[in-house]
């Protein structure tokens, strides 16, 4: 399995800084054309505490 580094410290998949997710869904913004890392977005996120089945 690939390391995904994540520093999101609210996400709960966020294990030392690794990734921990069994997947991950990045998309872009709403840019027709993503350009820069700030026009995409981790559709895994889920905050602490949140149910993972969401």
């Amino acid at each position: 399995m690939s390391k995904v580094k994540c520093m999101v410290e609210e996400c709960t998949y966020n294990c030392g800084n690794l990734c921990n997710a069994n997947e991950i869904e990045v998309c872009s913004c709403g840019a027709k054309q993503v350009n820069c890392a700030d026009e995409t977005a981790c559709r895994t996120f889920r905050g602490k505490g949140a149910h993972r089945g969401e």
